[in-house]
């Protein structure tokens, strides 16, 4: 397997077995080095293992498909996602391969877990491979193996795998100023336990004409001339706002900060049993997203959005639900026709088409992506471009690809709809993409030559990925915005903010290499002692209330429905309640599918509120007992110190027991096991 001479230069470190970060441009061919580092590494150790960690699902698959096969002409390649049954029997898999490729977050569950079949410890591999490694930081799971690797490392453990750290782009961690900078580069070295920072510096000639840069431009657009329909949707929310009686209020309507304090009022409300208040402020929010995506894509998405949310089951009997409905009702039909008057549509599709209609002339080899925020305008956009007849002819064959993570707003994607449309985009059966972030990091997508990042506002690391996916000779990177909005000027800081970045990895590159030394050792034990000082606050929290003494009520109609001590974990994350009479507070409706499916339980029915039809979570079917999942945001917890609202169970302040599945069997149905 012969690399490039910048290759070459970027792997040395690691091939005389130093830790090291390789920085390399998208398209550079990063991971093809690391193959390179695994296979000498493995060849010359007797019992070496290698664990190629990523950060998304679908990059398992791609790894060991696209990259890491070259290998098995020797040693034993296994690839493990959260799909795969071999989770289940994760140390035995281990112990039987030279390479497993799978999420950190897989390899962090095996090093916590107890189980004799899953647990692994860091010493039964001797290299670690961190795909996109400037994640090791802060809360990111990268970060968490890498604590323990420190933590074991300054207790002078012996026996720790070496560590190669992959990035096209470590950015500035927030940082606007030179100093500021350097420390994020140093701080995510001394993360990854990193000797060396490696790039392209005497082959850089040779990189940069392996790895053309595309064209950037700016498609700006002007603002809608009027703007009826959102004008309208402006004047139901002052409406609705004034049914609130509440003094200010705030009034920036359709912008993220009206979104953010929409969204504090409706905690505080839940956390106060002001009902009124809060599903008020639910609705509102609702609006909010319609006028967001009334500046994003068309009316008439902006319209589906909020029909959508009107046909949902409410609770007739509350006056508010009733209120608000009827304020839909008579502004529906006006709204409908607003949203169908093409003089007011909006001036970015306007835009796109023009760029569309550039870059994808027949017959057309052509292949391009646009980067959009949510998957909601993803899916708009395909739709509209479906209904623009100058778009409509055979040279476009575009589709959406979007998270896989599970969203009730927009429907998602599952891992093997993913592949299936990044397959037929390679193949050339489709040759444009609605995309949000999913595409930008990682993703080995063939080579583009149109990307368009279509109104989006995000920090330098992910601007740089989208533009890597522009590689095809001549290629172009469009921003596409309103002229002087806050997208632009995010764009030009992002632009300063690389530059900022790649003058702090040389300051880095360049410094000496004992006071490079001192300076991460005393990162590295600051960040093990707050870590550490961190884990006992929470553990210390965990045990501040008795759980017999805290409630849940429905955060909804406010009603208690249980105690803290009917809560009890399975297989230490999933909620349930073990009280026989919770039965009464909830009723079922429509099972729920899942494309994968658990070891030991299957997913029944959602559960939602009897009294006021509040979803709740769903139902496990767990070895043949149904068991009710709570979704503690859901709920209010009533401790004796206080009412408050969570968002992950991780944070209540009583102690949860694990599931007893015997105790449960023997209480319900008086057996004896």
């Amino acid at each position: 397997m012969e690399l490039r001479g910048y290759q070459r230069e970027a792997v040395a470190p690691a091939l005389r077995g130093r830790n090291s970060i390789i920085w390399l441009p998208t398209g550079a061919g990063k991971t093809r080095a690391a193959v390179h580092v695994c296979r000498r590494h493995l060849e010359s150790r007797r019992g070496g293992r290698v664990a190629v960690l990523v950060n998304k699902v679908h990059l398992v698959d791609q790894h060991a498909k696209k990259e890491f096969h070259v290998l098995q002409d020797a040693f034993k390649v296994t690839a493990i996602s959260g799909d795969s049954h071999h989770k289940s029997f994760f140390a035995c898999v281990v112990k039987q391969s030279d390479v497993v490729i799978c999420t950190a977050q897989i390899l962090q569950n095996a090093l916590v877990s107890g189980e004799e079949d899953t647990h692994v410890e860091l010493t039964d591999f001797s290299l670690l491979v961190i795909d996109e490694c400037h994640h090791t930081h802060k809360e990111g799971v990268y970060n968490k193996i890498m604590l323990n690797y420190l933590q074991r490392k300054l207790s002078g453990q012996q026996g720790l795998p070496q560590v190669l750290g992959l990035t096209a782009s470590p950015g500035t961690g927030g940082a606007t100023s030179f100093e500021g900078a350097v420390e994020h580069i140093l701080q995510i070295c001394a993360n990854l336990d990193t000797e060396k920072i490696m790039s392209a510096q005497e082959e850089v000639q040779h990189l940069q004409s392996h790895v053309p840069q595309p064209r950037k431009q700016y498609d700006l657009c002007q603002e809608r001339a009027q703007d009826p329909f959102g004008e309208q949707l402006k004047k139901m929310m002052e409406q609705i706002q004034q049914y609130m009686e509440m003094p200010g209020l705030p009034q920036d309507f359709g912008t993220q900060i009206y979104e953010q304090r929409i969204m504090e009022l409706e905690k505080r409300a839940a956390e106060t049993f002001c009902r009124k208040m809060r599903v008020c402020a639910l609705h509102l929010r609702k609006y909010n997203d319609a006028l967001l995506i009334n500046d994003t894509v068309r009316m008439i998405d902006a319209f589906q959005c909020l029909q959508q949310f009107y046909t949902a089951e409410r609770d007739a009997k509350d006056p508010t639900e009733r209120f608000l409905t009827t304020t839909f009702e008579e502004n529906r039909t006006s709204l409908q026709a607003l949203a169908g008057d093409r003089r007011y549509e909006n001036p970015r599709l306007g835009k796109l088409e023009e760029i569309l209609q550039e870059h994808f002339q027949p017959p057309g080899t052509a292949r391009g992506i646009v980067f959009t925020k949510t998957r909601q305008s993803a899916h708009s956009l395909l739709s509209w471009l479906q209904d623009t007849a100058t778009l409509c002819g055979q040279h476009i064959r575009a589709a959406v690809l979007t998270g896989a993570g599970y969203s009730n707003q927009t429907k998602h994607m599952t891992q093997n709809e993913q592949q299936d449309v990044i397959k037929l985009f390679r193949k050339g059966a489709l040759n444009l993409l609605f995309s949000t972030s999913v595409a930008e990091e990682g993703l080995d997508i063939p080579e583009c030559n149109i990307v368009v990042r279509y109104g989006l506002m995000t920090n330098e690391i992910a601007m740089v990925q989208a533009r890597g996916r522009a590689r095809a000779e001549n290629s172009v990177y469009s921003v596409l915005a309103k002229a002087n909005s806050r997208e632009v000027s995010r764009e030009l800081l992002n632009e300063n903010l690389v530059e900022l970045m790649e003058r702090a990895i040389r300051e880095v590159q360049a410094m000496p290499e004992q006071e490079y030394s001192l300076k991460i050792r005393d990162l590295q034990q600051v960040a093990v002692a707050s870590w550490l000082m961190k884990e006992a606050r929470i553990s210390e929290r965990r045990q501040l209330h008795d759980p017999d003494d805290v409630y849940l009520y429905c955060v909804n109609c406010n009603v208690a429905v249980c105690r803290g001590s009917d809560i009890r974990t399975v297989e230490g994350m999933h909620h349930v309640n073990i009280n026989p009479n919770f039965r009464v507070y909830y009723r079922v409706s429509g099972k729920i599918q899942f494309q994968r499916t658990f070891k030991d339980w299957e997913p029944g029915c959602r559960i939602m509120c009897s009294e006021c039809s509040q979803d709740w979570g769903m139902e496990m079917i767990y070895r043949q007992v149904k068991l009710p999942i709570l979704s503690i945001k859901n709920f209010v917890v009533e401790t004796p110190a206080e009412k408050r609202r969570y968002k992950k169970w991780s944070a209540v302040t009583f102690p949860v027991k694990e599931f007893d599945y015997l105790e449960y069997c023997s209480s319900t149905h008086g057996q004896s096991f």
